[in-house]
């Protein structure tokens, strides 16, 4: 009876270890993403006061898997990247709220990823309250 025990034993631990161990190689794994910082200051325009995307900072990490940024339901007004690549877009849609001026930090995630070293065309727009473009700005990035 005593070997027995011992084989469920074993077996019971084997398979805990496997779980551990797959566990903890999707934990591990990361995938790339592109992080982008916007500035968005608001100016007189008409009267009106309307947001200016000045500047536009992208850069290229990698993102633990198992945090890895999908589609992000749309926000209006919102702050939005889209990314570019011979033509097609390549990021999971990408917004925060639109708050007025500041600093906006965006992690996007690419849907695919072309070859290491390609050319990419970062956009960052602001859209109304209706999901009318107001603002945009551009940058290209190496990936």
């Amino acid at each position: 009876m005593a070997g027995k025990d011992i084989i469920k034993y074993v077996v019971v631990v084997l398979l805990m270890a496997v779980l551990i161990a797959a566990f903890a190689h999707a934990y591990l794994q990361t995938e790339k993403v592109v992080t982008v910082s916007a500035t968005i200051e608001e100016v007189m325009a008409g009267g009106n006061e309307v947001p200016n995307v000045t500047a536009i900072s992208a850069g290229v990490d990698r993102i633990n898997l198992l945090k890895y940024p999908k589609d992000i339901p749309a926000n209006f007004p919102g702050v939005y990247v889209l990314m570019v690549h011979e033509g097609h877009r390549i990021n999971y849609w990408t917004s925060v709220p639109y708050t007025g001026s500041g600093t906006y930090n965006l992690t996007v995630g690419l849907g695919s990823v072309p070859p290491d070293g390609s050319e990419v065309r970062v956009i960052v727009t602001v859209n109304d309250k209706d999901g009318k473009r107001i603002a945009m700005n551009t940058t290209n990035i190496v990936l």
